[in-house]
């Protein structure tokens, strides 16, 4: 059936037989629980909430509920009311394909798309992600994921990634978070070299107060780290004041091996990514870790981000070699 909704909103819906309503396998997927004088208005309010991929509808009760779900997650179940249907949006790759990654102006009021405020162009909409074809709902704790982003990020879920870099399921992530490590700022540095650290303020051997190394493991793209390395000011927006410069942690869970890492751009100038990187390794002293002499080369290439990327996004995911520990 199709909602009698704007065009723009109207989906193609597969019904349930009578005396059928949906379970979810998790509370959080009922996103709406309200009245609705008929099924037909249930399915329109279903079509017109991106969020909503399923409803159901008791039309004795007139409740009508809706489910941020589809069958991987959830089941229809026989239920003793005869009045009871379920309505399920119908998917495929057809709907997506000509939409993502386009203007905005493509999927303007669109319900399978929406248009990113910071990359301006057509994206999956919440707690679903791109596969390559279509957009999925993002998955919950422990079922199996392919990619980096399939996990409900709101719930603190990340695909995680084996000790041969192979993506496993969607867990809590355990690694690199500010409320377990703690990142030093350092400047004057290269790989194998001894280095200087950092501290708050402006001007040489400075970061700014509010855009420390805490920032960095924060998961939020809205914050950043900025060090002024050996220049008096960054005012001017100089690519080459931060060179040289960078940040260690220390790993409170104790040893850990490194198969991948991204970075993300910051709403600055462009010409203040960075682009090349080295990362090392130690399992030295914390009094030691400014010595270059306590590291170990574990990695020495690109950090993901292209030349002129949009402001805000991540940069591609750049793999270690196997067992870099």
């Amino acid at each position: 059936m199709s909602s009698p909704a704007h065009a723009i909103y109207s989906s193609t819906l597969g019904l349930s037989l009578q005396g059928h309503e949906f379970q979810p396998h998790y509370g959080v997927q009922l996103i709406f629980n309200e009245t609705a004088e008929s099924v037909l208005l249930c399915a329109a309010i279903c079509t017109q909430n991106p969020s909503s991929r399923l409803f159901d509808y008791d039309s004795s009760s007139h409740r009508c509920r809706l489910f941020e779900a589809d069958l991987t997650n959830g089941a229809i179940i026989a239920v003793g009311s005869q009045m009871s249907i379920v309505g399920s949006v119908i998917l495929s790759a057809s709907l997506y394909a000509s939409m993502y990654n386009q203007s905005c102006s493509a999927c303007q009021e669109n319900r399978y798309q929406t248009c990113s405020s910071t990359t301006n162009a057509c994206q999956c909409p919440g707690n679903s992600y791109w596969n390559g074809s279509m957009c999925p709902l993002t998955l919950f704790q422990n079922v199996a994921c392919h990619q980096i982003d399939a996990c409900r990020s709101d719930l603190n879920l990340s695909c995680i990634i084996n000790y041969y870099g192979e993506f496993t399921q969607c867990s809590i992530e355990q690694v690199l978070t500010n409320s377990t490590e703690t990142a030093y700022a350092v400047w004057n540095t290269t790989a194998g070299s001894d280095s200087n650290l950092a501290s708050s303020g402006t001007g040489i051997g400075k970061y700014y107060p509010q855009q420390g190394p805490g920032n960095i493991f924060d998961h939020n793209t809205n914050t950043k780290y900025v060090s002024f390395g050996d220049c008096k000011n960054i005012t001017a927006g100089s690519p080459t004041c931060a060179q040289n410069t960078g940040f260690y942690l220390t790993l409170q869970r104790g040893a850990s091996l490194l198969v991948a890492f991204r970075f993300t751009t910051t709403e600055s100038y462009p010409r203040r990514d960075p682009l090349m990187i080295t990362i090392e390794g130690s399992n030295s002293n914390s009094t030691d870790l400014t010595r270059g002499s306590s590291w170990t080369l574990l990695y020495n290439g690109s950090c993901g981000i292209s030349t002129n990327q949009i402001r805000l996004t991540y940069g591609s995911t750049q793999w270690l070699p196997k067992h870099s520990a």
